[in-house]
């Protein structure tokens, strides 16, 4: 009789002790979330050239930019189709007189130097799989947009709406007879 009340409390304890076993074995099969890695990006790059009136290449600067909040925003908005005033394209772009440090709460350049340009028909390359670049192209002309130039932004919106990046740089300067090409490559990987 004491082997089988010994046999009662031992039994439980098996069964947990083999429960156990295989809970343990069923979570070390499975790939740790830490080993998991999702590398998507948003990133930006622009490059101004600045012509003389005879089409010579008199200055030309390329820098890295800032995907502000905003323009994040915008983007998951697109994507999931929800919130927000309506999703459009990213095909104008704004130059500016400031030099301060893009921050992420930005949404809109600090020194505005002339209306936005739009660019019709953006130029978008996804010939990498799992990589897409898309460049926005406008041309400013020093007529109407003379000055030192530091700043540069992409909008959805010919006034208003929302900012994607902005961007900073050393002076770029328009005489009245140049012509500013700003081309803003965003990259998507």
């Amino acid at each position: 009789m004491n082997s089988k009340k010994s046999l009662i409390f031992i039994l439980p304890a098996v069964i947990a002790l083999l429960g156990l076993s295989v809970f343990a074995t069923t979570f070390q099969t499975q790939e740790p979330l830490s080993q998991i890695s999702d590398k998507s990006t948003v990133t930006g790059w622009v490059t101004l050239t600045v012509y003389d009136e005879f089409g010579n290449v008199k200055q030309k600067v390329e820098n890295h930019n800032l995907i502000v909040d905003q323009g994040l925003d915008e983007m998951a908005e697109a994507i999931f189709g929800a919130g927000g005033v309506g999703t459009t394209l990213f095909d104008y772009l704004e130059i500016g007189t400031d030099a301060t440090a893009p921050s992420a709460g930005q949404t809109a350049l600090v020194a505005s130097a002339c209306a936005r340009v739009q660019d019709a028909s953006p130029d978008v390359n996804s010939a990498i799989s799992g990589e897409t670049h898309v460049s926005v192209i406008s041309s400013f002309v020093g007529a109407t947009c003379a000055g030192g130039i530091q700043e540069a932004g992409i909008f959805n919106g010919l006034a208003g709406g929302q900012m994607l990046a902005r961007s900073t740089f050393g002076v770029v300067t328009i005489a009245s007879g140049d012509t500013l090409n700003v081309n803003y490559t965003i990259t998507l990987t």
